[in-house]
């Protein structure tokens, strides 16, 4: 609890620096422009608290007391909603509603296994897994942060959140390696799969068609901006559910010498089989290149066991294939 205090007010800090770079140097209304901040500090210290473990094991102490506080806690994520849009006079029901259900549906299907151990995948853990994918892929949380404009950066990172609560404290679903840092072997594995996959990857998607090299300069700063927007946007939100849950699930119930490899392969199609939607659908030859690209994200999580390197891996191959293919 101390480091999530710490970095709540670190990033409390942050905001107020911010409101009054952003308030002096740019006509704003510095109550929509406060809201704003406190929502975005308020989510990303949930979003950086389910890395820490004893704030975790703090929330399943009393999910696991209460049926009722179980069921409620994660609610506690409307909050920062409603001090945005309050602040910013976009309030929405609709949006209030679609934020709620979202956070229920995968607590809901869990609720059940909260004093079971576990360590096999059941019907309900699919179906949570599949209330917290198809939401996003679909859109469906689209249009409720809409100041100043409609962003998408608090999609993924509220979607994290959700998927914390519902797997590591409802759950308690252990080896999800949930961390943001990195140690020198993740960056070295991060590194080392991402370095594979371009030397099959690459050639494969230009003999399909699906991507063409376009040299392009590039400055280290945007380069470095992508990287980081990625990471925390798409790379961290997509490792955590297919790699920290799914494969982790899979290789758990699966049996024999080689289930943590058939545990890696089934998740990695499963993951490029989540792409065929994209235009035009279906999307094979992106289905292709998502679920080799998964073999390699998998292997980053299997032989490190956290998220961040394979969240590395998937956000330099995002990173690259934006400037370059």
């Amino acid at each position: 609890m101390r480091n999530a205090s710490l970095i709540f007010l670190g990033l409390a800090i942050a905001v107020a620096i911010a409101e009054a770079i952003v308030v002096w140097q740019v006509q704003v209304d510095p109550w929509h422009l406060a809201a704003f901040l406190i929502c975005l500090a308020l989510l990303l210290t949930v979003f950086v608290g389910f890395s820490h473990t004893l704030f975790v094991k703090w929330l399943r102490q009393m999910a696991v007391r209460s049926i009722v506080l179980a069921a409620g806690l994660p609610f506690l994520l409307l909050v920062p909603y409603l001090i945005y849009s309050l602040g910013t006079g976009v309030f929405n029901v609709l949006a209030l509603g679609k934020l709620a259900i979202y956070l229920a549906t995968p607590t809901l299907f869990l609720l059940p296994d909260r004093h079971r151990r576990a360590d096999h995948v059941g019907w309900r853990d699919f179906a949570a897994m599949l209330a917290l994918a198809v939401p996003i892929s679909a859109d469906w949380l689209g249009g409720i942060w809409t100041w100043p404009e409609d962003l998408y950066f608090f999609r993924p990172v509220f979607a994290v959140c959700a998927g914390a609560y519902a797997f590591l404290v409802v759950r308690n679903l252990d080896g999800v390696g949930y961390r943001l840092t990195f140690r020198k072997g993740d960056l070295i594995d991060g590194a080392a799969n991402f370095a594979a996959f371009a030397l099959i990857g690459i050639p494969l998607g230009l003999a399909l068609g699906f991507i063409h090299f376009r040299p392009e300069s590039v400055s280290f700063w945007s380069l470095g901006f992508q990287l980081l927007a990625v990471y925390l946007t798409i790379a961290v939100p997509e490792e955590f559910l297919f790699r920290g849950v799914l494969q982790n699930f899979l290789v758990r119930s699966l049996h024999g010498k080689r289930h943590s490899l058939y545990g890696l392969v089934i998740a990695s199609v499963i993951f490029g089989a989540a792409h065929l939607h994209h235009a035009p659908a279906p999307n094979w030859r992106y289905a292709i290149l998502a679920a080799l690209a998964g073999m390699f994200y998998g292997n980053a999580f299997r032989t490190r066991r956290r998220l961040s390197a394979a969240a590395l891996t998937h956000a330099l191959v995002d990173t690259v294939w934006h400037f370059w293919f």
